[in-house]
Formats: C-alpha cells, structure tokens, sequence
C-alpha cells in the first residue's frame, strides 16, 4: 500500500515536471532554438579553433608576433611595431602574450565574441528596419553559419569581425539617426582596419542628401530631418590619432605610427600582389599582372562611379528611405572591392554579412545574386584554405562573383530611380 501511494507520489512529481518543460517550451520555444543555435555555431568555433596549419598566415605572422611581444616585453614590441597592422590589433597581439596559452586560444576568442556583437547588431538594424524581432533575431543568429564567418575568425585567425562588428554598430546608430555615435564607431572601425574606408561613401552620400527622407514622414525643414553637420566626420581622424597614442608613447615615432595605412596602400608593389590577391572581381579576367598601368585607373574609375552614383542620390533624394540607405551602403561597399585593386580573399566579409540578411528579409529580388556571391566566398575561402587550387577556376568564380555584382548594381539603381513599383517585400 505505501509503495502504491509512493509510486503515486513519484509520477505526480514527474508529471509536475513534465508540466513545467511543457510550459517552458509553450512560452520560450523560439529562445530555447535560438540559444541552441547559439550553442552549435560555439560547438563549430571549438573544432576549428585548435587547427592551426590550414591557416596561410596563422604560423607566419600572428603566432610570431605574439612570440616578438613575449620575447621583448609590451613596451618595446610596440615601440618596434613588429607587422603591418595599425595599434588597436597590435596591442591585441601584445596583450595575447601576456597569456600562457597559444595565441589560437585568445585570438579564436575575441573573433567569436566580435562575430557575437556582429550577429545582435544584425538583430539590431533589421528590426529597426522591418519591426519583426523574431525575423531580426533569427537573422542575426544565423549570420554565425555562415561559412565565410566560421572560417575566418576561428579557422584561418583573421580579424576581419572585429572591424566588422564596430561597421555594424555604426551603421545601426546611422539608421536610428544617433549621428554622432554613428562617426564615433565608425572612428573606431577604421581605427582597426583600414578596409573599413569602404563605408565611408554612404556617409558622404547621406550627408549631401541631408538624411533620410520618405520612409520616415518627409519634412522640408533638414533639421527636423535630423541631418548631421560636417564636422561629425572629425570624429573619425580623431579616433584614429587616439588608437596611435600607445605605440607613440612607448616610442614608436609619429611618422611611422600614424602613416601606418599610407604603407599598407603601398603593398600593390612592395609584396608583389598584383591587381588583385585572390579575390574574385574583375581584375581575375587577366589584368592581375598589370597593376602598375592599371591601379591608377581603377582608383579613378571607382572614385567616377561614386560621382555618378551621388549626384543621382542627391537629385532622386526623396527616395532615399533607411532601407535604400542600407542597401546603398552595401552596395558602395561591394563597389569598392568589386573595382579597387589590391583586394584580399576576405575583404567582402562585412558585405555578404549585410547581404544576406538584406536579401532574405527584405529583398527576394536579389536572392539568387545573394547566393551566388556566397558561393563564390565559399569557393575562395576552399581555395585558400583547403588548398583546392586546382578544382576552383578563379577567372570562372570572378565572372560568376562580377555578374551578382552587377544584377545588384542595376536594381538598386532603379530603386534610387523610383523605377521598380512596390519597394520591397519582407518575409
């Protein structure tokens, strides 16, 4: 008789339980998914972290930099700027060495963590943009599964989502119109890196046509538009000369501190590369070998497009709605590294990131050149990484890679033109 009464006991306890998980499930199942979507793309970083020799510079530069700080102390590491990168990732390195681990370990860490900060800014603009938190969140989330973004931080070392992840918090700051914080975290992307430069045209863009216009209620007044004055543009020089202080302090030398990009630029010649360095634009179509004739004008031509393509934005500026603006800045973004030379296999990395959401949420239109771009990714970084030369055609991927390019080109060009009937359609 006890046992019954015991075992009747037990199964309201199990059945309370059962209750309880149920209820849990009923009220958290989208959370419950995307925290165990969190939990893989962590599973995926842990496997890829600890391989260090599929990485082409891991073993060449990043490990023996950490190497020079511990060998020679953080002040006179920076005071001899061992590398090519500017302050910020330098006293990243030097404070790797401080650690007794490999330098895989910190590395792999703070690239997740920025890709982490990358994927709740994602959540961030497009749930000012659509209102849909569900949709945001998923979008956001997603981004960490994308190959592109699992390779390059925790596989190949890359820093590329650290300057990324401050692009993106501008660019939501841009589209909440705190404009102010906009230039203070662009400053600080291009503090990082100097790829960042590539979204500096869509601030120029937005500060000649005088903000946003018809997707919020058109004004006439520009203040009330919240437009934003030229001097917020300081914030970027500023920002930059401050990142310098600790390599100036510890003896490093103005010159060689702040012109730290000028002789990043100079690498076309200095390091051999070419037109371009394995990235597929145009220049795989056999100009690589010709960048002595031909960087000039890929810099002129690039910098004519964004004449073209700013005039146009000023005189249709009533089209101009925060979803065209963000369109229009990963479309100037794309230009940069589909026309200049001397880009890098990752240097479209913050641009697939915003692509691919924008494309899936908000612009079905662009799907399949979407997808074509993240594949061509994929095949590079196959290339690259997995030494899969001879199967990757680079000049077959580049005509693939130009052609998403250019169907893009064409379609937001309409829409700033006001050719396209209904804007856009959300998911």
């Amino acid at each position: 008789m006890f046992g019954f009464i015991k075992n009747g006991e037990r199964m309201k306890k199990e059945l309370g339980i059962d209750k309880f998980i149920k209820n849990l499930i009923s009220k958290y199942l989208f959370e419950i998914c995307m925290l165990a979507m969190i939990f893989a793309a962590t599973a995926i970083r842990c496997r890829f972290a600890s391989e260090t020799t599929l990485s082409p510079d891991y073993e060449s530069y990043y490990k023996p930099w950490v190497d020079f700080y511990r060998e020679n102390g953080i002040i006179k590491g920076l005071g001899n700027a061992i590398g090519d990168y500017y302050v910020p990732l330098n006293v990243l390195y030097a404070l790797c060495s401080l650690l007794p681990v490999e330098p895989w370990i910190p590395l792999s860490v703070v690239t997740y963590v920025c890709e982490m900060l990358s994927a709740c800014s994602i959540f961030g603009i497009f749930y000012v943009l659509t209102g849909r938190k569900h949709h945001s969140m998923f979008a956001g989330v997603a981004t960490l599964f994308l190959p592109f973004v699992a390779f390059n931080g925790s596989l190949w070392k890359q820093v590329d989502s650290i300057y990324t992840c401050f692009i993106l918090i501008s660019i939501y700051h841009m589209l909440k119109q705190h404009y102010r914080a906009t230039f203070i975290w662009y400053g600080v992307a291009f503090a990082v890196k100097l790829q960042s430069v590539i979204f500096l045209p869509v601030l120029i863009i937005l500060y000649i046509t005088e903000g946003f216009h018809s997707y919020d209620k058109v004004v006439k007044d520009a203040q009330a538009r919240n437009s934003f004055s030229i001097l917020e543009f300081l914030w970027i020089p500023a920002i930059y000369l401050m990142a310098g202080l600790p390599e100036v302090l510890c003896g490093n030398g103005l010159r060689r501190t702040y012109l730290s990009y000028l002789y990043q630029t100079r690498e076309l010649d200095s390091e051999g590369y070419g037109m371009v360095s394995f990235f597929p634009n145009l220049y795989n179509l056999g100009f690589d070998d010709y960048d002595s004739l031909l960087s000039t004008a890929a810099i002129m031509l690039t910098f004519a497009v964004f004449v073209i393509i700013t005039y146009t934005c000023y005189r249709k500026k009533e089209n101009l709605d925060k979803r065209t603006v963000l369109y229009l800045a990963i479309w100037t973004a794309w230009t940069c590294v589909v026309l200049l030379p001397g880009m890098h296999e990752r240097y479209d990395y913050s641009v697939l990131l915003l692509l691919t959401p924008f494309a899936i949420l908000l612009r079905k239109k662009i799907l399949w050149p979407m997808l074509i771009a993240n594949i061509c990714s994929l095949a590079v970084y196959a290339r690259t990484l997995f030494r899969a030369d001879d199967l990757i055609n680079m000049p077959v991927v580049s005509l693939f890679y130009v052609a998403a390019y250019l169907y893009v080109t064409i379609d937001i060009m309409k829409l700033i033109n006001g050719d396209t009937g209904e804007k856009y359609g959300e998911a």
